[in-house]
């Protein structure tokens, strides 16, 4: 009992920031539209392997992922909660466990600012995500979360969508 109160102490959500290259409509849509999510959502060494999304509130999404180095495939699933486009958008994130069962849902949060330099139009993304059963899966989101939006701003930087 002690290690839990302990880790009721530590940290349970996080915050990441990345700017990016491209108008806010145009990230906006890199996190809603697959054409653009496959190039992106998934952490460094994984890809995605199929996406659906039912973009309206209430309506689910559902990811499948592939490590790159195993194989092996996880399955992660949500529910939209708000939609305001090109503002903010905010959804329930779980993963699906071999016996079907799900993970704690954690929240998703992600704004997009506009940031204007000169003629140059560009966006910065805020993602947060809290709700988490634990510091270590806090922890674990945070670096995998990290990674991908590493990846979409690499994404931007080539000159996309």
């Amino acid at each position: 009992m002690h290690a839990n109160a302990d880790d009721a102490l530590l940290v349970r959500d996080f915050t990441l920031t990345r700017h990016l290259n491209a108008p806010r409509p145009e990230v906006f849509r890199a996190f809603v539209e697959p054409e653009h999510m496959q190039h992106w959502w998934a952490p460094r060494g994984f890809t995605m392997l199929s996406c659906a999304l039912d973009l309206r509130e209430g309506g689910a999404w559902r990811m499948r992922i592939r490590s790159d180095e195993t194989g092996a495939i996880q399955t992660e699933v949500g529910v939209y909660r708000e939609i305001r486009e090109p503002e903010r958008l905010s959804f329930t994130h779980a993963w699906v466990r071999a016996n079907g069962t799900l993970t704690p849902a954690t929240l998703v949060t992600v704004r997009f600012t506009a940031r204007h330099s000169g003629s140059r139009r560009g966006t910065e993304v805020s993602f947060h995500q809290e709700d988490f059963a634990t510091a270590a899966a806090c922890q674990s989101h945070a670096d995998g979360w990290s990674t991908s939006l590493d990846k979409l701003t690499a994404y931007f930087g080539e000159g996309k969508p």
